[in-house]
């Protein structure tokens, strides 16, 4: 049974050529674990050209990789190791992905790409795979630094 085209799978709306694409009204949203940290990704409507064919899209990929320790709980010198790690990524980062500290003391590692249409399922995987093993270090260095794991997260 054929399918109409565009079609909806999953979060994304799937073109006459195949191309995945979030729905006009909002983004699609999706999540991958990676050596027990979840990986968040979102794409959106960048750009459409004037003749409304082609265009990009946004995708956006964080991942909380570790925690800021409370001074109630571990006093200060864990703390300070995490804060000093957190100074390193952010200088170290790779093009493209910025290190920050989120309201909440989770340690984000975030990117953004500007992707154009159409997007395969290949085109996203690929990227989203290239962020997951460029962030591998980085949970690495932040399990080494003492960082806990945020919460909801697996200790792996």
């Amino acid at each position: 049974m054929p399918f109409g085209a565009p079609y909806r799978l999953g979060p994304f709306l799937v073109g006459h050529d195949g191309g995945v694409m979030p729905p006009a009204d909002r983004a699609a949203n999706f999540s991958v674990r990676w050596h027990g940290c979840t990986m968040r990704a979102e794409l959106r409507a960048a750009e459409v050209d004037a003749v409304g064919v082609g265009g990009a899209v946004a995708l956006s990929m964080r991942a909380a990789i570790g925690r800021v320790p409370s001074t109630a709980s571990s006093g200060a010198a864990p703390r300070e190791a995490v804060l000093e790690m957190l100074q390193v990524m952010g200088d170290t980062a790779p093009a493209g992905f910025a290190v920050g500290l989120s309201a909440d003391h989770r340690l984000m590692l975030t990117a953004e790409r500007r992707l154009d249409l159409p997007v395969t399922a290949r085109v996203l995987v690929s990227e989203v795979s290239g962020f997951l093993l460029q962030a591998a270090p980085y949970l690495d260095l932040a399990a080494e630094s003492g960082a806990p794991a945020p919460a909801g997260t697996a200790k792996t």
